[in-house]
């Protein structure tokens, strides 16, 4: 009896999943926990291991497809099998019919693009199945692709194909240097799919500016305390690092100013008694944000730990997206690439975000007269102007900098 394959659901909030690669095609053999297709959320890949043995008698989705949990993707069974129950029926407009229906105008982005004069007509003419990139070799090398045969998919012509011609002219369509040459006409330029993850990255920060009244302000914290627990962490060869104690100091110094550990959804603020602490990750795919969940509780080691746990999850692509949602209050850390200020986005609902910068030497005066340079580190707080005013704000920051001067006597850290 054949068995369908459905997209199995990756956390409450994932929706849809991309469909990335079939790792087994129609008609071949599947053993049971071999990897039939890989398939990724907007923050992390996953591989599907088949459920049953058998053959693969249908795909009824392509590679990048978008595709809905809970829905049937393919069927394994026996040959000859029917598998017609299982086909997804495609979604049609109840209250228009495909008669109907307008052929949309063509995009006047792509009429107006930059394209040699004497090229433009040539290059726009021949058939639509041509890549991006093989209508501008054309444009480039002046060749008419009506006259081309396309070796890609279903005939569709690619750079190669255009590459594989002589220019019309004989010339092999480069530009002589100079500033007439505009980067459109640029043949080293190289195309890079945006990924969902990336789609969802900039979506939510465009949101965030655009639905939020954003304020940054900007502080200074002495530093010498925090690099000699730093340095004696090292001595001592324990891994905790300066963001490490900086959460620390941050999730800790919240539960005196609640105005910042809190959420803004519905027209409602909901204000938290313990902290679920985003830290923002760089990882190959794009920023994630893991939440370490009542941060404020945790001693500095198991903070350091549960971080160190997360962020090693987000880089390999195989974090729960349940751990990516929840949090109450986000840092984000540019201090190690030399960042002296910056402008943290929220991260909503939250309303507020500490950015964390470089530390540098900065003159403090002296009782005795005169300055000493002294290592400081900056600190970046965005908040929401919606919810939480300019003065509730610094003073945040103002405890947060007195934290971290003393934070070697803070009991929290390991002496």
């Amino acid at each position: 009896m054949s068995i369908p394959i459905s997209m199995p659901k990756q956390g409450q909030s994932v929706e849809t999943c991309l469909l990335l690669e079939w790792r087994k095609k129609k008609g071949e053999q599947v053993g049971k926990g071999e990897i039939l297709f890989t398939y990724e959320t907007d923050k992390a890949s996953f591989e599907y291991e088949s459920p049953a043995a058998g053959t693969l008698l249908e795909t009824f989705f392509n590679e990048q497809d978008d595709v809905p949990v809970h829905t049937i993707v393919a069927a394994v069974g026996e040959p000859g099998e029917s598998i017609e129950q299982f086909r997804p029926v495609p979604a049609v407009h109840p209250e228009i019919s495909p008669d109907r229906v307008e052929q949309p105008a063509a995009s006047s982005q792509e009429s107006t693009a930059f394209k040699p004069a004497s090229s433009e007509a040539i290059a726009t003419a021949g058939p639509a199945a041509a890549s991006p990139r093989a209508r501008r070799k054309a444009a480039l090398r002046r060749i008419d692709l009506s006259k081309v045969a396309g070796s890609g998919p279903g005939g569709r012509i690619i750079e190669r194909d255009i590459l594989a011609r002589p220019a019309i002219d004989g010339t092999s369509g480069t530009y002589p240097e100079g500033n007439d040459v505009v980067p459109e006409m640029d043949d080293t330029v190289s195309e890079v799919a945006v990924s969902k993850m990336r789609r969802i990255i900039g979506e939510r920060m465009q949101h965030s500016l655009l639905h939020s009244a954003q304020l940054t302000m900007n502080a200074f914290a002495d530093a010498t305390a925090l690099l000699s627990c730093r340095r004696r962490f090292k001595a001592e060869n324990a891994d905790i690092t300066i963001t490490d104690m900086i959460a620390m100091a941050a999730a800790r110094t919240l539960l005196s100013h609640p105005e910042l550990n809190a959420l803004y959804r519905d027209e409602k603020i909901l204000r938290y008694g313990h902290v679920h602490l985003g830290i923002a990750v760089d990882t190959p795919r794009g920023l994630m944000v893991p939440v370490v969940r009542f941060a404020d509780r945790l001693p500095l080691e198991r903070l350091s730990a549960k971080f160190k746990e997360l962020s090693a999850q987000c880089r390999e692509g195989s974090i729960n997206p349940d751990l990516l949602n929840g949090g109450t209050f986000t840092i984000s850390n540019l201090g190690s690439f030399g960042i002296e200020s910056f402008t943290p986005i929220l991260n909503p609902p939250q309303v507020a975000l500490l950015g964390v910068n470089a530390v540098s030497l900065r003159p403090v005066g002296m009782e005795e007269g005169g300055f000493a340079l002294r290592p400081h580190i900056g600190f970046s707080l965005t908040i929401d102007h919606r919810v939480v005013d300019g003065a509730p704000g610094a003073r945040y920051l103002k405890s947060l900098c007195d934290a971290v001067a003393e934070i070697d006597a803070n009991p929290a850290v390991r002496t």
